[in-house]
């Protein structure tokens, strides 16, 4: 866990935890609020609290993001995995209450990793989840970056540092709120030579005016994440993964039963400076 804390770690499997239920899994998921105020579901909220305290993190929630909520329900409530829900909607959003498959990415929002900049707060440092529900054992796969970073070497590096690039909206966000972003990085360093990713394979792209260097810096970077071969882990009540959001992406595949629950919570580093909004429950601006 020391070793997390100091962010040297992709991701940390916390194993033999308890379970929080023993209760038969329900024939249909219930609605988000029914869901939200479950005992099981506070419970595993709860956990997952203290474990980022125990490597050093915050939890926290993103003013606009899941209603200004600490624990996020990540679930097909909305539609789009292997089993169409019975009012499945013709237009399913791109965001962790689908059923889509999503493609490798780091947890928005993508302007920044420590420290606030133009009045965004940074993006997650750590997500931790767990499942309330997995009857069909669906992994959750994870890709490090610091192989990826080590292998484009140093020219591509420096160019995925410039601010040729830019995002699409999240889907996840409160409607009406949020934005698109430009001139943003993908990659920053540290003084310490570390490192900050941030990342979405549906909702990146490079600036059309950018300098060709750039744009062949990003294609080799995209090469190189569908070259790797993700780690991917079956999550259960009684284990937890820890991500660290800036050294790793994260992905899934179509969710094929929509039973499938997870639990996710949000976590700061000690050193990241948000924007903060109240400290009691940790809310920030997005």
């Amino acid at each position: 866990m020391y070793a997390y804390a100091r962010g040297s770690l992709s991701a940390l499997v916390v194993e033999g935890l308890s379970n929080v239920s023993a209760d038969p899994i329900p024939s249909s998921l219930p609605a988000l609020p029914d869901f939200e105020i479950r005992q099981d579901v506070r419970r595993l909220g709860l956990r997952h609290q203290i474990l980022l305290e125990l490597v050093a993190h915050d939890a926290f929630a993103y003013d606009l993001d899941n209603e200004g909520k600490i624990v996020r329900i990540v679930a097909n409530l909305k539609g789009g995995g292997s089993v169409s829900l019975p009012l499945e909607p013709s237009d399913v959003e791109q965001s962790s209450h689908s059923g889509l498959a999503l493609g490798p990415h780091t947890e928005a929002p993508y302007w920044c990793a420590v420290e606030a900049q133009n009045g965004h707060s940074p993006s997650p440092s750590a997500l931790i989840l767990t499942a309330l529900w997995n009857p069909q054992q669906e992994p959750t796969a994870l890709i490090p970056l610091a192989p990826i970073i080590k292998e484009l070497g140093i020219d591509h590096c420096l160019a995925l540092t410039t601010p040729w690039f830019q995002f699409t909206r999240s889907d996840s966000f409160v409607k009406g709120m949020g934005e698109d972003g430009k001139n943003v990085s993908i990659l920053s360093f540290d003084e310490h030579g570390g490192f900050a990713v941030r990342f979405n394979v549906y909702r990146f792209s490079v600036m059309k005016e950018a300098p060709q260097s750039v744009k062949e810096a990003y294609d080799a970077f995209r090469a190189a994440i569908d070259r790797t071969q993700p780690f991917r882990y079956t999550l259960s009540q009684s284990t937890a993964l820890i991500i660290n959001n800036t050294r790793a992406l994260h992905c899934r595949d179509v969710v094929r039963d929509n039973m499938r629950t997870l639990i996710r919570v949000f976590g700061y580093a000690k050193h990241v400076k948000p924007i903060i909004c109240s400290h009691d429950p940790l809310l920030v601006r997005g």
